[in-house]
């Protein structure tokens, strides 16, 4: 329930938290910044051998800078094998380690937490994933390179 008496910033956030939520979306993706651009990204659910769905976003994610090269704690369903272990995205080789967990193993609420697409294309001849995944995400890079080179 929101107190009617807040003012300000926090009540704001609150208020669009609340609706965010009830909205069903991940609030991971939920804008905080003010001035920040945001536009609807939605997801296709591809199958793949191992009978687990990969999520490929219809846009690719954009990420304001702070978060694209934050310091960041994958949850355990991403960073199984070293808990707790915290990534520098702005070093080349953590940010791509981190891209690999997000694509193999990620919900869309990781994409849209954790993937700069930007940076994604830039990593993305780097990145070590299975051919099926690579596959399932080219569509979406090529579109994305394309338009960047007209």
């Amino acid at each position: 329930a929101l107190v009617a008496a807040n003012t300000g910033w926090c009540s704001s956030f609150v208020r669009r938290l609340a609706l965010w939520r009830l909205c069903g979306l991940p609030t991971a993706a939920m804008p905080t910044g003010v001035g920040e651009v945001v536009r609807h990204i939605e997801f296709a659910q591809v199958s793949t051998y191992r009978g687990r769905p990969v999520f490929v976003p219809t846009a690719l994610p954009q990420l304001r800078a702070e978060r694209a090269f934050a310091t960041v704690e994958l949850p355990l369903h991403l960073n199984w094998s070293n808990p707790g272990r915290r990534f520098n995205m702005a070093d080349r080789y953590q940010r791509r380690l981190v891209y690999e967990a997000v694509l193999t193993e990620g919900r869309p609420e990781d994409v849209l937490a954790y993937i700069d697409g930007t940076l994604l294309i830039d990593l993305w001849d780097e990145l070590i994933l299975p051919s099926v995944l690579r596959a399932a995400w080219d569509d979406a890079i090529a579109g994305t390179r394309d338009a960047g080179e007209a």
